[in-house]
């Protein structure tokens, strides 16, 4: 079986680390799998780099102004918590097909603005087509969370995080760009994977969507990297105090809104015993100002697998305000390491944080449920521990990358035969 995992970026976000992991348990079942990427970072020989056509540059560049254009038409509108828009357009266009691998099954993840929709799904692919899901983007007229607004069930348009009132706006544009594309696309031709239930329950109500199969296939994690350390020498090892009651905040992004970084300080600052307490933030280089009645240590983004994982094992519970979300490889991070999870009830969270097993939760957006529920945490040091064991045996069970990739491969082979 020779499969192309397609993703613009080799390692660079949450999605790609999913892919890399995904393309690694292939190889280590022995598929043919090739990594086919925009960006590449890693010098792994199984990865195959798209480049440019410099004969099309310009006609690229050109492409890309008028991109930037449309979207900057609602620079005066658009909301402060729009984190990223993208477009059905893609820098692979026709020379997409003349370097992909070759390949029985092509498996999509994340691959806004490089794989250009209209041009892919035509009569230049001729091989059954996998699409794993990462956020929304792929089904909506641009954004990659809807925020709740629920538009893409219909056709988009008069986008509230652009600030549009106009039904026929460049969310309306995408989005029937996108659906010319798939109507006339076979329904057993593609297949829609997600991580999480909640991710496939969002497609299947998508106006776009809604015709495909969808599968939950949830990520795989190195469970030989991400493993338990004992936090008493993680936290000698980071210099971080041992009587602290750490909690962790992990994100690429840790401004962006949809986190809940700001939603998690209040949360602690809610908690009636701060003494002691610790919030470790580890995300991109920009450190935010933090009014709190409570340390804050921020550090930017760790590249290093086995450094992560020590700062995982180094805390007492891993913090996720998410305010929607798929299913963060932070659970799975986190989980691997023996640490539970603290966050709110959305998304796809519940599908392995389940309350007083393997972590804590609140309502969706309930600030001080959120407080109560690491209040629980701390509560019982031994309950907590328990917690973390039972997070990293389900984790050896269910999310290896063996699991995931035999999981893939049984998809695949179905995909094979009748697509």
């Amino acid at each position: 079986m020779r499969v192309a995992i397609v993703n613009t970026m080799d390692m660079k976000g949450g999605a790609a680390r999913a892919a890399f992991r995904l393309h690694k348990g292939l190889r280590g079942e022995g598929v043919e799998s090739t990594y086919y990427v925009r960006d590449q970072q890693n010098p792994d020989p199984s990865i195959r780099r798209f480049v440019p056509n410099p004969a099309t540059e310009v006609q690229r560049a050109v492409r890309k102004i008028a991109r930037d254009a449309a979207y900057d038409a609602y620079a005066a509108t658009r909301s402060p918590d729009i984190e990223l828009f993208s477009q059905e357009q893609g820098d692979g266009g026709e020379d997409f097909f003349t370097q992909m691998p070759r390949a029985d099954v092509v498996n999509l993840h994340w691959v806004a603005g490089f794989v250009d929709v209209p041009t892919f799904f035509s009569a230049r692919m001729a091989k059954p087509v996998v699409w794993t899901l990462h956020d929304m983007n792929p089904f909506t007229g641009g954004c990659h969370y809807d925020a709740g607004c629920g538009k893409f069930t219909a056709a988009c348009g008069a986008c509230p995080l652009l600030g549009s009132s106009d039904e026929t706006d460049l969310s309306r544009r995408i989005f029937n760009a996108k659906a010319q594309a798939l109507k006339d696309w076979p329904a057993d031709r593609l297949r829609i994977v997600t991580p999480s239930r909640w991710l496939a329950g969002e497609a299947q109500r998508s106006a776009l969507f809604g015709r495909f199969a969808a599968s939950v296939v949830p990520n795989g994690i190195e469970t030989d990297v991400f493993k338990p350390i004992d936090k008493a020498q993680a936290r000698a090892a980071l210099k971080l105090p041992q009587d602290a009651k750490i909690v962790l905040f992990v994100s690429n992004h840790i401004r962006l809104a949809r986190k809940g970084f700001r939603e998690l300080v209040h949360a602690l600052s809610l908690m009636p015993d701060q003494q002691n307490l610790l919030l470790v933030g580890v995300g991109d280089s920009h450190i935010l100002s933090v009014d709190a009645p409570f340390k804050v240590q921020q550090v930017e983004h760790v590249n290093d697998d086995a450094m992560t994982a020590m700062i995982y094992a180094a805390a007492d519970v891993t913090a996720l305000p998410s305010r929607q979300d798929n299913l963060p490889n932070t659970i799975l991070e986190s989980f691997a390491c023996g640490t539970p999870v603290v966050g709110f009830r959305v998304g796809g969270i519940p599908d392995l944080v389940r309350e007083d097993e393997t972590g804590f939760l609140a309502a969706a957006g309930h600030v001080p449920g959120l407080s109560l529920a690491f209040m629980k945490a701390f509560a019982d040091n031994e309950h907590r521990r328990a917690c973390g064991q039972r997070a990293r045996a389900l984790v050896e069970r269910d999310y290896t990358l063996a699991a995931n990739a035999r999981a893939y491969m049984a998809l695949y082979q179905d995909m094979i035969v009748h697509g």
